[in-house]
């Protein structure tokens, strides 16, 4: 009977250690998987932006000439790990819209730029915390001393974040602090500045190669020299895939997404420069419009196999474009 066992007893063993080896080496894989990641990614996109609702104060209609126009953007993000949890992350974003290639009267977006740093701690398999600071620039096609010029727009931004990562589902929030001014005119208080705000974005892992993500973004500051109350409510939604086996270019990930947004100006009562009534008097005005904007882009990537193994350990923080949101301080007053 022992002879009988023995060779029974060893296969057994043998196959165990088999598979605690084969195991260990699961686990090391999908250990190695989830670690931070030297990673990037660069998107580039085109769309169509349309402007509706919009109220002015005092019946002034010389202002945003354009309802509509072509807009395009580009950006870029890589991410650094400096440990086993602590990263950083550059970010570069450009939007262009086509008011830039015409002659206006009124005050229209025409571009903006900024970069931002992002420093956190991450757990791929948990979250994240971290701060991210930055600056921009842009213009507005504005009516300056009756002069058809173009108002060119700085700005600053810092704040903290937080990502949750529960299974196929990510959640993301921001909080910070927006500050801007005009930098080649005297008066520099029609921009939206001295503000705070808040962003919140879903993401939906759907697959190994599609994803949908939602946006909510509020700010509250200034503008106008009282200073007046002015807000900006921000909302989107936005679907990536991969296009499988196209000629010639192979395998190619696209996304197409819808982003909106309300601007609203409140004049405060009694300043001359708004819809308070003669010499200031009077109990103000609101003024305020919609922004629509549909794109269609495309993205290329490193340092991810998945869509969500890309989230958890890759560059994907991101920032609202702030430019828009200076912008429309200039586009109400």
């Amino acid at each position: 009977m022992k002879t009988l066992y023995s060779p029974a007893i060893g296969c057994m063993a043998v196959a165990c250690v088999a598979m605690t080896g084969s195991a260990n080496a699961t686990d090391m894989d999908y250990e190695r998987a989830m670690e931070l990641a030297v990673s990037g990614v660069v998107e580039s996109w085109n769309g169509y932006s349309f402007v509706s609702d919009f109220t002015p104060a005092n019946g002034n209609t010389n202002v945003l000439s354009h309802d509509d126009y072509f807009v395009s953007g580009t950006s870029g993000r890589l991410s650094l790990p400096l440990g086993d949890s602590l990263s950083v992350q550059q970010d570069v974003e450009l939007e262009m819209t086509g008011n830039v290639y015409e002659d206006q009267t009124g005050n229209n977006y025409i571009y903006s730029y900024q970069m931002g740093t992002h420093l956190s701690f991450r757990d791929p398999g948990m979250g994240l915390i971290g701060a991210f600071g930055g600056w921009g620039s842009g213009a507005t096609d504005g009516n300056t001393g009756g002069l058809d010029v173009a108002d060119s727009l700085e700005f600053r931004f810092v704040g903290g974040e937080a990502q949750l990562y529960l299974d196929e589902f990510t959640f993301y929030v921001q909080a910070g602090y927006l500050d801007a001014e005009r930098t080649n005119t005297q008066n520099q208080d029609d921009t939206f500045r001295d503000a705070v705000f808040v962003r919140g974005v879903g993401r939906w892992f759907m697959s190994e190669v599609s994803r949908l993500e939602l946006e909510f973004s509020y700010a509250d500051g200034d503008a106008d020299t009282e200073p007046d109350s002015h807000t900006v409510v921000e909302w989107g939604v936005r679907y990536d895939t991969v296009l499988a086996g196209l000629p010639i270019i192979g395998d190619t990930p696209v996304f197409v997404g819808y982003r909106g947004a309300r601007f609203e100006n409140e004049d405060t009562p009694g300043n001359p420069n708004g819809g308070g009534g003669e010499q200031g008097q009077g109990q103000g005005s609101t003024e305020e419009y919609f922004d629509h904007t549909i794109m269609v882009g495309t993205s290329w990537s490193f340092g991810g196999d998945t869509m969500k193994q890309f989230d958890r350990v890759g560059a994907t923080l991101d920032l609202p474009n702030f430019g828009r949101w200076v912008a429309s301080g200039e586009n109400l007053d």
